[in-house]
């Protein structure tokens, strides 16, 4: 019967209807699945022995039978299946005990519950608190790290679980890959990258300002020569200094700063260019007098008697300006190299960059093409005669004294020059907003960058909606006084007068340019007035209409942008700390490690040498991935693991085979979860005689003491005893209070039934009935109707007992949290924080009992 279920897909009972409609849980929650959900860390241990494990469900995308027949079946089902199940995969318990590298699984599960958060919309909510728990998770294990050793370990682990890779800092980039800011910021993480960052020259960052101002100055000094030296021998010692992360962000910095300078040196002496001074007779007689020549015999004075002259060659700035370009595309063109398309474009700098050297390459071409174009008119002129300048001109063809003539009133709204002018505008704006990239290596500059990236991000989601409305009442403006702008053509009689509506709102760019302008208060009220035009309805629409959106725009939609922007703004300030720690690290990340050494346009140097090696490297790989002898170990980038070599070369021979056998356990396992066998033989495996740590070895240690810190917060503590006798005594007053009311109640009721029945009972025989002694005689009447009360008074006299009883004895008694009931669990808690637990959970069932007399 199971056999035949599991080949329908019903290996879950989810087509089911009527089996589990009564139950407390669906069927899909298994019990590990519900022990994971409650973090039940004991309980899903002993599951997995068992050999019970979680099903990661089928992606969202997933065409395949079984997930087609459960979304046809219910797809509230299905995406409550998907919930579900990954809530026991993102479970602290469930990961902590089945994961052997409990960090990379944590980042995989949470890009993967990220991911459906944006897809499955309906459960957008519960999927990213799903993420939010699993960094909250790594964070605390990353808090378990005591030693710099294990620090070093698990930042600089690489690969899979299996893999014995280790590379720099290769899990601290693996975090900023997968978005994970509170990893990447925690203090740990920090503390390993800032003594990379200042690895070789860790005086710099303990000097005092003068001191560093005198070591870079001695740098900057040493610099050209340093450079000389890495051309010639990339390998020699005294250049290592060059290779420093630190000393890279300082060289690149100032080699951006300075095309930054040569941007301004370009734009003061842009007007120095063209002169009245430099004008065709002076430069060239020659051509000047062929010029006058033309002039007499067509009557025409096309540029005037004499005209300035464009500039036939570039300036010095130009040429260092278009060189600098030229390193910053080969820089941008290694990174994309080296990252791959993918990873290059997610970055919104290197957009960026390649928009910004588009715009530089395209305006520099423009200019050189223009500088060509005149020094070819030259030539031209010089060999062509008169009589066929002379038909160039009559025919209108391009005159070649048109690329001599720097007065731009005879100029093209086109020309090149123009053109190149424009584009380099928009250049030297994104050049100056690219500095922005360097400022969070400021602590103070660095959360003011990152606040206004978050603005920009709120402006360009909001524009879609702005666009919107924008353009409805444009449109509906101009398709109201279009008319009153083709009058002239339409019109019987001419009128000699202008309205204001028909300067306003002439065509469509006039409407934009009005509409545009009133957003920012630009506007005045009275540009739909019609004049002398009797159309008071037209001129009333246009006030209406003109008016809402004046109170759409300016007062409802700026306003409300306002405020976003006001929420970005302290929700980075909340976070402040952890998003410039983050921002700080992806900066100083790709200066650390191999890059590029010499900053633009230095680079371009050691260009044919880049070029070559790339090429060799290549080759290599290639013949290596032919070579299937080849063994792992020959990579110089891939370490072997320090566990497998101390493991050979320990002298105890009982470590040697321990060592082995757990080598092989590890090489046994599956890259994502540990089978069940091996979850006992962690502690055993936690005492071998190593020489260094391994990886596994590190991580279950981590992981053990995120356990029994887990344990130890749920433990019975002093404080939770005080609470407790505060708890006690309230409900000792209150039963006090409560026994007093009863009692005058119970004495009304016996004064009562002693005038009906005439028999008085005095207060020393309530007293007597209390404490047990015998009392007088009475009709059987009397003993049925007063024996309920008695034994209710006698009932709650007791209880009181009991409840003062508990209450002295818990605030007269000191209490031993290390108790005797140690000796009942002796043989299963060998440790001394389990005596405390079980002294704890001994007095806290004393009170349990109290209470349950009580």
């Amino acid at each position: 019967m199971w056999k035949e279920r599991k080949k329908l897909g019903d290996d879950d009972y989810f087509f089911n209807k009527s089996m589990f409609e009564e139950s407390q849980f669906s069927p899909d929650i298994t019990p590990l699945i519900l022990a994971a959900h409650k973090n039940q860390y004991e309980v899903v241990q002993l599951l997995m022995l068992r050999g019970e494990i979680i099903n990661k469900p089928h992606k969202f995308q997933c065409a395949c039978q079984e997930c087609t027949n459960k979304m046809k079946f219910d797809k509230l089902r299905s995406a409550k299946y998907r919930l579900n199940a990954y809530r026991g995969l993102a479970s602290e318990a469930y990961i902590s005990l089945s994961s052997k590298d409990p960090i990379l699984t944590a980042f995989e599960l949470g890009a993967e519950v990220k991911h459906l958060s944006r897809v499955e919309k309906y459960f957008k909510r519960e999927y990213k608190d799903l993420a939010e728990g699993l960094s909250e998770y790594v964070v605390r294990l990353l808090s378990r790290v005591r030693t710099q050793e294990e620090l070093e370990i698990v930042l600089n682990k690489a690969g899979n679980p299996r893999d014995n890779k280790y590379e720099s800092l290769a899990r601290f980039k693996l975090a900023i890959r997968y978005n994970e800011k509170k990893f990447v910021a925690h203090s740990s993480c920090q503390q390993r990258m800032v003594s990379t960052w200042y690895e070789g020259i860790g005086v710099l960052e303990r000097a005092s300002w003068p001191k560093r101002v005198l070591l870079f100055m001695l740098f900057f000094i040493s610099y050209p020569f340093l450079v000389l030296i890495y051309l010639f021998a990339p390998r020699a010692k005294c250049i290592r200094i060059l290779r420093y992360p630190c000393v890279k962000f300082i060289c690149h910095m100032m080699s951006f700063l300075s095309f930054l300078v040569l941007i301004i040196v370009s734009t003061a002496e842009t007007s120095k260019t063209v002169s009245k001074d430099t004008t065709l007779f002076s430069k060239y007689p020659d051509i000047y007098a062929k010029y006058v020549q033309i002039f007499s015999t067509t009557n025409q004075t096309l540029y005037g008697i004499d005209f300035p002259m464009r500039p036939l060659i570039p300036t010095i700035t130009q040429l260092m300006l278009s060189t600098w370009v030229l390193g910053m595309a080969c820089q941008e063109c290694s990174q994309l190299f080296t990252e791959g398309l993918r990873r290059y474009a997610k970055s919104w700098y290197n957009l960026m960059d390649v928009s910004l050297l588009t715009l530089y390459c395209s305006s520099f071409t423009l200019r050189y093409f223009c500088m060509i174009k005149a020094f070819l008119s030259v030539q031209s002129i010089r060999g062509e005669s008169v009589d066929d300048l002379s038909n160039d001109l009559l025919y209108n063809e391009k005159w070649p004294f048109y690329w001599l003539n720097a007065d731009r009133f005879y100029w093209d709204s086109w020309d090149p020059i123009n053109m190149s002018e424009g584009l380099f505008a928009v250049a030297n704006i994104l050049s100056f907003s690219r500095i922005s990239y360097l400022l969070p290596a400021n602590e103070a500059l660095g959360p003011l960058q990152i606040s206004l990236g978050r603005m920009i991000k709120d402006i360009l989601k909001f524009l879609a909606f702005i666009v919107l409305v924008f353009s409805a009442f444009m449109v509906g403006l101009n398709n109201l006084f279009w008319y009153y702008s083709m009058r002239e053509s339409i019109e019987v009689t001419k009128h000699n007068f202008t309205t204001r509506a028909e300067v306003q709102f002439a065509d469509v760019l006039a409407t934009f340019r009005t509409v545009f302008w009133s957003l920012f208060g630009r506007g005045d009220t009275d540009v739909v007035k019609l004049g002398e035009y009797e159309n008071k309805f037209t001129e009333d629409i246009g006030y209406i209409i003109y008016g809402a959106y004046n109170i759409a725009m300016v007062i409802v939609l700026l306003n409300m942008l306002i405020a976003m922007m006001t929420r970005s703004y302290q929700d980075i300030t909340e976070d402040a700390d952890v998003e410039w720690k983050f921002a700080r690290s992806v900066l100083y990340m790709d200066y650390i490690g191999e890059g590029s050494v010499l900053p633009v346009p230095l680079n371009m140097l050691g260009l044919p040498k880049a070029i070559v090696r790339k090429f060799t490297r290549c080759c290599s790989k290639c013949c290596e991935s032919n070579d299937n002898e080849t063994p792992e170990d020959a990579n110089p980038d891939v370490a072997p693991e320090p566990m497998e070599r101390n493991g050979r070369q320990n002298g105890l021979n009982g470590a040697r085979s321990q060592a082995r056998s757990r080598d092989n356990l590890n090489l046994q396992l599956s890259d994502g979860h540990l089978k069940p066998a091996d979850i006992d033989r962690r502690r055993s495996t936690e005492s071998l005689p190593f020489g260094k740590k391994s990886y596994h070895k590190v991580m279950q240690t981590i992981v053990q003491r995120y356990i029994f810190d887990m344990q130890r917060e749920a433990e019975v503590t002093e404080d939770d005893f005080e609470e407790i006798k505060q708890d006690i005594s309230s409900f000792r007053y209150e039963m006090l209070n409560t026994l007093t009311v009863r009692e005058k109640q119970h004495d009304e009721v016996m004064l009562k039934l002693s005038q009906i029945l005439g028999v008085p009972i005095s207060p020393l025989e309530k007293l007597k009935s209390r404490s047990g002694s015998p009392i007088k005689q009475m009709s059987i009447d009397e003993e049925f109707v007063s024996g309920p009360y008695d034994n209710n008074v006698d009932k709650s006299y007791e209880n009181s007992q009991i409840v003062c009883e508990a209450d002295i004895n818990v605030e007269t008694s000191n209490v031993e949290i290390e108790g005797s009931g140690c000796d009942r669990n002796e043989e299963e808690n060998d440790k001394e924080g389990e005596t405390k637990e079980l002294g704890i959970e001994n007095s806290a069932n004393g009170y349990t009992k109290v209470s349950k007399e009580t």
